[in-house]
């Protein structure tokens, strides 16, 4: 893992000062000896688009899935591409928590997702599994510093409250999910657009600055094309409603396409792909067509899939054809990034969560015109290092606070040494209450191991070579103890360390049938 000594440093402070610990934003900011330089210099916007279950393999540039992404791939020509970076909890909250707090997410206590139960059943809520108030976020320290703060889209950070809000996602699965988020959770975001999680992308619900909770605003337009044009007018500040223009702005844009029901996106994208069936499109050789998946996933949905990823590159390259047009694109720092992948019937998984490529490798792409040099580069990036390299980048590494367990990368994505480069990256799982199983492990450049622990149940491992076998079809767990015995002790370990996650591996077991899956 090569962990620094900085990182142990952080690592300990971050044990001693939670995520839900209650401090304020002036203190967080103060835990560097020096953070004044940031206000002696123009302070860049920021812009971060990023939409959900977007997988690496869906940019056509990385020519793999046969999508149409013309945008992105233009995008990507003009920054910094992060071609191996990952989702370490593969699953909508927990990496939104990671985006916010920089931590993983035992330290953050956000492990699964964000929902509240049904009567006789459980949700996150009953885990405590929401963005808690009191924690100090990115957001809230640019708020400090003087931002124009505004989001749009997807939050999906709070537990819905009773009485619950009507809506297509109360109840779903045996659980609540939507919910209007109170001014005081936003966590520095002063222009709100937004809404919990809602799955009907063709007719979407949000609420506002305005909004009451009880009176969602209801948008008879595919959800990317709707808030393309709020963050268009955004970025316009039509009529000097959107944000005060003597402030460097950041604007999150966080789409929900291509999330299913893959029903939900405008005919025009399926037309795009018309003569081509799912099967046709979903051509990688691990995709297991005879399995049955649940009504409404799975890979015979691919084509509606990929029509929902053209739509999105389509509402991105709107956006930043309006930043460029309004001569604002110097002056601010782009990045595109999901928050987790898609396997659409890959290995057999019809979404994500789980360890594989399609499932944790999602879009990472830096656009600075003049500070960026065009670039495409295998760090094994992971979620937490979003916020302190996003802050590396902007000139403020002095407001990183110690709790901070990701790593500020801004010295390579600028072209330059001395950032020590990470070995290998987290994986894990954790079910709700259960901490101390579930599953983990760790990415290198050549293989993926994971390591399963269930109750009264012997421990299972998965090893796969990505190099030989790209696909992670074939599980070469057995007959290799020793080299997983020093991916434990080399790379899981520091990890768990690092992120004060108590999930500890017993003995590897020598040659032992029963452990490998």
């Amino acid at each position: 893992m090569s962990i620094t000594r900085r990182g142990l440093l952080k690592g300990i402070a971050a044990s001693s000062a939670l995520a839900g610990a209650s401090f304020t934003v002036n203190a967080a900011i103060t835990t560097k000896e020096d953070s004044t330089h940031t206000s002696k210099q123009k302070k860049p916007n920021l812009l971060i688009v990023f939409p959900d279950e977007f997988r690496a393999q869906a940019l056509g540039f990385m020519k793999q899935d046969n999508s149409l992404t013309p945008h992105l791939d233009r995008f990507a020509k003009q920054s910094v591409v992060l071609k191996q970076a990952v989702s370490n909890f593969p699953l909508c909250t927990p990496f939104r928590g990671m985006l916010m707090t920089g931590q993983y997410p035992y330290r953050n206590g956000i492990q699964g997702n964000s929902h509240t139960g049904v009567p006789g059943t459980f949700g996150g809520k009953d885990f405590g599994i929401e963005l808690k108030k009191n924690t100090v976020t990115w957001s809230d320290i640019l708020k400090e510093q003087g931002y124009s703060m505004g989001y749009i889209g997807k939050w999906h950070l709070d537990a819905p409250e009773p009485p619950f809000v009507p809506s297509y996602n109360n109840p779903m699965e045996g659980r609540y999910w939507n919910d209007w988020t109170a001014p005081d959770r936003r966590h520095g975001f002063d222009f709100w657009h937004a809404y919990g999680t809602y799955d009907l992308h063709l007719k979407p619900i949000y609420w506002t600055n305005d909004t009451p909770r009880d009176q969602p605003l209801h948008v008879d337009q595919w959800s990317p094309e709707h808030e393309a044009d709020v963050a268009i007018n955004y970025l316009r500040n039509t009529n000097g409603q959107y944000r005060d223009e003597s402030k460097p702005f950041t604007l999150v844009i966080s789409m929900n396409p291509p999330h299913s029901p893959y029903d939900q996106v405008p005919e025009k994208y399926l037309d795009r792909f018309a003569g081509k069936s799912s099967k046709e499109l979903n051509d990688r050789p691990n995709v297991q067509w005879d399995k049955q998946y649940l009504e409404g996933y799975g890979p015979d949905y691919f084509k509606e899939y990929m029509a929902m990823v053209n739509g999105v590159d389509e509402q991105f390259g709107r956006i930043i054809d309006e930043l460029d047009r309004l001569n604002l694109a110097n002056d601010t720092l782009v990045v595109f990034f999901s928050d987790h992948g898609c396997c659409m019937g890959s290995n057999g998984q019809p979404t994500k969560n789980v360890h594989y490529e399609e499932s944790m490798r999602i879009p990472m792409i830096f656009r600075w015109p003049g500070k960026l040099a065009p670039q495409q580069n295998d760090l094994l990036f992971s979620a937490p290092d979003i916020y302190p390299t996003l802050f590396g980048l902007m000139g403020m590494q002095d407001l990183i606070p110690d709790t901070v367990e990701g790593t500020n990368f801004a010295r390579t994505l600028q072209g330059q040494s001395g950032d020590k480069q990470p070995t290998s990256q987290f994986y894990t799982f954790m079910p709700y209450g259960g901490q101390s199983y579930g599953r983990r492990g760790v990415r290198t450049n050549r293989y993926t191991l994971v390591i399963d622990r269930k109750i009264g149940k012997p421990l299972t491992f998965t090893l796969h070579d990505n190099q030989k076998d790209p696909y992670q079809m074939v599980n070469i767990a057995h007959n290799n103890k020793a080299l997983i015995d020093q991916l434990v002790h080399e790379e899981l370990i520091p990890w768990l360390e690092h992120t004060g996650d108590p999930w500890r591996p017993t003995e590897v077991p020598a040659n032992s049938a029963k452990a490998y899956t």
